[in-house]
């Protein structure tokens, strides 16, 4: 469905300097990224969220990260 080498680009240029998506690696600005799908905002471990951030009770899957990337602030 979407061109991997293109999403890679994108991560590398545009998230990779604020999250990781290496398993065990540290948060940086923002949280590591490894196993996003099927977890609740605000819940990866050391990393401190807003208040509403951890109130949002979203569970991450593909259409609730695309609407998340089209506007963050939302």
């Amino acid at each position: 469905d979407g061109d991997s080498k293109k999403g890679a680009n994108l991560f590398k240029t545009r998230c990779a300097q604020c999250h990781t998506l290496k398993e065990g690696e540290g948060n940086k600005i923002g949280p590591n990224l490894h196993g996003l799908f099927g977890r609740k905002t605000g819940q990866v471990e050391g990393f401190s969220y807003t208040d509403a951030n951890k109130q949002k009770g979203i569970t991450w899957e593909e259409s609730t990260l695309f609407e998340y990337l089209e506007n963050p602030k939302k």
